[in-house]
């Protein structure tokens, strides 16, 4: 009877560890994508609390590193149109 026991807790202590995730391209593609989306998502939202601070670095020249962090996003929004609105109405809610 013990060794039922034993045997039955042996077999549950088994099947409780994970199984190892085998490494796939896919899976590593679309980790890097969902990483990529979130943190430039998080880049082009952070304009709007920084906004005046940017505004007077790009103005004034007062701190060149703002004004250079976001001048890729100064660039996209000269290309793409809709980009630039929704940008610009981002930061009016944030400044207005």
């Amino acid at each position: 009877m013990e060794n039922e026991t034993t045997q039955a807790l042996e077999l549950s202590d088994q099947q409780k560890q994970p199984t190892q995730k085998k490494w796939s391209w896919r899976r590593y593609i679309i980790n890097s994508l969902i990483q990529v989306i979130v943190l430039s998502s998080l880049y082009i939202l952070s304009i709007g609390p920084l906004f005046w601070q940017w505004y007077s670095s790009f103005n004034s020249m007062s701190s060149p590193f703002l004004a250079a962090f976001y001048m890729p996003l100064l660039f996209a929004c000269e290309y793409i149109p809709p980009l630039s609105d929704g940008v610009n109405w981002y930061i009016n809610l944030w400044i207005g």
